[in-house]
Parts: C-alpha cells; sequence; structure tokens
C-alpha cells in the first residue's frame, strides 16, 4: 500500500503543478491579474486538472495547467467586464431618483467613470469600448485593431482593473454596489 506522498507522486498532474507553479504564477501575473486574484486562480486550476485527470488521462500535464489558468483568467475578465458594463449601464440608466443631490451624485459619479476611461492608455480605452458601445467580441476587436485575441483580452482586463482602482479610489466601490456577490455567486452555479 502506498502512502499518501507515494500515491501524489504517481498523480502526473500533482507532478507537473508542483514542477510548474511559479511559472503558473508569472504567467497568470503577465495576463493583468490582480495580484490578490492570482492564489484562487492557481488553486482553481490545479483542482480543475486534478479533477479532470480522474475523469480520463491527461497527456501533456504542463500545457493543460497552462490552458485551464489561461482559460480562468479569461473568464474572469470576462465576468469583470460585465460588472463594468453593468457599471456604465447602472449610470447610464439612473434617472428615476429626483432629488438633486442623487442626480448630482450621478453625474459626478459618470464624470470620474469618463476621467477613468481617459487615464488609462489609449489601447485598453479602445478595446473597452468597442466592446461595451459597439458590442464586438474579442476576436473582432483583435481584427479592429490589427492585435491577437490575447492581447485584446489583456487590455480589456488590465483597463478594467485600473478603472475600477480609479473608481474605488475616488469613493466608489463597484464591487458592492453593482452586484459582484450576484455575479459570483451565479458563476459557482454555473461552474459545479
Amino acid at each position: 500500500m502506498k502512502s499518501g506522498n507515494e500515491a501524489e507522486d504517481d498523480n502526473p498532474v500533482v507532478a507537473a503543478y508542483i514542477k510548474c507553479r511559479n511559472a503558473l504564477a508569472r504567467s497568470i501575473m503577465k495576463m493583468s491579474v490582480r495580484p490578490e486574484d492570482v492564489d484562487d486562480i492557481l488553486q482553481e486550476t490545479f483542482l480543475r486538472a486534478f479533477v479532470a485527470n480522474d475523469k480520463r488521462e491527461i497527456h501533456s500535464p504542463l500545457d493543460y495547467l497552462f490552458v485551464i489558468s489561461r482559460n480562468l483568467v479569461i473568464k474572469r475578465a470576462t465576468d469583470r467586464s460585465r460588472e463594468l458594463n453593468s457599471l456604465v449601464d447602472s449610470i447610464l440608466l439612473e434617472t428615476t431618483e429626483s432629488s438633486l443631490d442623487a442626480e448630482l451624485h450621478e453625474k459626478l459619479k459618470f464624470q470620474t467613470l469618463n476621467e477613468a476611461l481617459g487615464l488609462i492608455p489609449e489601447k485598453h480605452r479602445k478595446a473597452i469600448l468597442l466592446r461595451k458601445v459597439y458590442g464586438l467580441s474579442s476576436n473582432e476587436i483583435a481584427r479592429k485593431m490589427g492585435i491577437s485575441k490575447s492581447s485584446v483580452d489583456k487590455y480589456i482586463v488590465s483597463g478594467i482593473n485600473k478603472c475600477e482602482q480609479i473608481l474605488n479610489a475616488r469613493g466608489y466601490d463597484i464591487g458592492d454596489e453593482y452586484g459582484r456577490d450576484k455575479l459570483q455567486g451565479h458563476r459557482r452555479q454555473h461552474e459545479g
């Protein structure tokens, strides 16, 4: 009978993960992920690969781990893009409040969002606006901008991160106010 460590050593996913954990973390960081999200993505990458290996043999566990982590980063970027879209939609659509204070608050919030978009690099802003205003897919944006799809995804993620930081620094907590908890609960339902 094998001990727990010997059984883990026989699992190619465990061995590959141990071997490439630091490289995976660097790869994830290069995709403009918030530092506090890296460990979560690493953990989810390992768990998904480990479970998949139980269902079928993974012939290239190293490659598989990198693909999973990339897909998780893109999924998080998409979710965060939805959050930003929700913020923009809520700012644009919140006209039912009649008080002068509420109107001023909404104008200031919209102005802050515009300023945040103006402060991020042009390529990031263009990718976000092509997605939000024109509803283009990452592939369509890549063709229009003459860059790769992965660059588009990175620009959107990085741009959203920077806008969120600016909005948070100015007192707008888009995570709670615009339903991040709901989005995370929705993600958990559909990932299981």
